[in-house]
């Protein structure tokens, strides 16, 4: 049964640019959490059996602990991409940066700086939608 499963040995995250050696779970929200507790009352301590063996058995490891992004996972070391160059990283954080800029406007009462998707003002309270 083994042998049916392909191996996943190598991961890389692509945000970082970078090869994982060591991946993390998925944390759980606190939704997970609420349910869990009342899993593990309703079944006076069970649950928490179920609980450990879906987290520590189940839950794959692939996440990158350094951004929290998905991993790419590959079966042996040459297929995992090369880094890419330093400038062409800071080209791209520029242009994010860019991006979450544009969608910035000033209130035209208090000039407090918000999102263009807000239709009152958080500081002063004014209506934006005209």
């Amino acid at each position: 049964m083994r042998e049916m499963r392909k191996k996943w040995r190598f991961a890389y995250c692509s945000n970082c640019e970078k090869e994982i050696v060591n991946p993390k779970r998925k944390s759980f929200d606190s939704m997970y959490y609420n349910i869990w507790i009342l899993v593990i009352i309703a079944s006076l301590g069970f649950g928490i059996i179920a609980f450990l063996v879906y987290h520590y058995v189940i839950t794959k490891k692939n996440l990158c602990p350094n951004c929290q992004n998905q991993l790419e996972f590959y079966s042996s070391r040459e297929e995992i991409p090369e880094p890419k160059a330093e400038i062409t990283r800071i080209l791209q954080t520029i242009e994010r940066e860019k991006q979450l800029r544009t969608n910035k406007v000033n209130c035209p009462f208090c000039q407090e700086e918000i999102s263009s998707q807000e239709p009152i003002c958080p500081k002063c309270g004014t209506s934006l939608k005209e």
